[in-house]
C-alpha cells in the first residue's frame, strides 16, 4: 500500500481503487447521517419551546451542515460521488422524529430526544469507521467525532440544569 497526497493506491486486478471505494462507501454512509440529524435538528428547532435549548440546537444544526460539507468534500477527493438523500431507513427515521415531536412537548423531552438521537448516531459511526479509514479520512472522522461528543456533553449539562429547577 503506498499513500499519497489524499488518496491510497491499491490496485485490484480490474483498476479499481478497493480501499478508496470502501472508504467513500464508508463517509457516504456517514454523510447520510449527517443530512437525518440535519433534518432532525431543524424539527426540533421549531417545536422546542425553550429559547436557550433552541440556541443550542442551532450550534449543533451548524456544526451537522460543517460536517455534511467536510465529508463532501473528501468523497469528492478521494474520487468518490456524495450521496445527497437519506434512502429508506433516513426517511422511516425522520418521520418517528416527525411523530414524536407532534403536538405540545416540554423543552426537556424533546432535549432528551436530540441526545438519544445524537448518542445512537456516536455509536453507528464509530462502528462503521472501525479501523478502515485512510488517515486522513481517519483524522477528518475523529474531529468530526469530538465535535459530536462535546454536543453530548452540552445537552447532558442542559438536561441536568432543567432537571435541577423542576425539583
Amino acid at each position: 500500500m503506498k499513500l499519497e497526497k489524499n488518496k491510497i493506491d491499491v490496485i485490484s486486478d480490474k483498476g479499481e481503487n478497493k480501499m478508496e471505494k470502501s472508504v467513500v462507501n464508508e463517509l457516504n454512509t456517514v454523510l447520510k447521517g449527517e443530512h437525518m440529524a440535519i433534518e432532525s435538528y431543524d424539527r426540533y428547532i421549531h417545536v422546542v419551546e425553550d429559547d436557550k435549548v433552541r440556541s443550542e440546537f442551532h450550534e449543533i444544526l451548524d456544526d451537522h451542515k460543517k460536517h455534511a460539507s467536510l465529508l463532501d468534500k473528501r468523497i469528492k477527493e478521494l474520487g468518490g460521488e456524495p450521496k445527497e438523500n437519506l434512502g429508506i431507513a433516513g426517511i422511516m427515521a425522520n418521520a418517528k422524529i416527525a411523530v414524536k415531536t407532534m403536538g405540545d412537548k416540554k423543552s426537556i423531552d424533546v432535549l432528551k430526544q436530540a441526545y438519544d438521537g445524537e448518542d445512537k448516531g456516536i455509536a453507528m459511526v464509530e462502528e462503521i469507521i472501525k479501523g478502515d479509514l485512510d488517515e486522513e479520512s481517519a483524522k477528518l472522522m475523529n474531529d468530526i467525532l469530538s465535535k459530536e461528543h462535546d454536543h453530548l456533553k452540552n445537552m447532558n449539562s442542559m438536561i441536568a440544569e432543567i432537571e435541577r429547577f423542576k425539583h
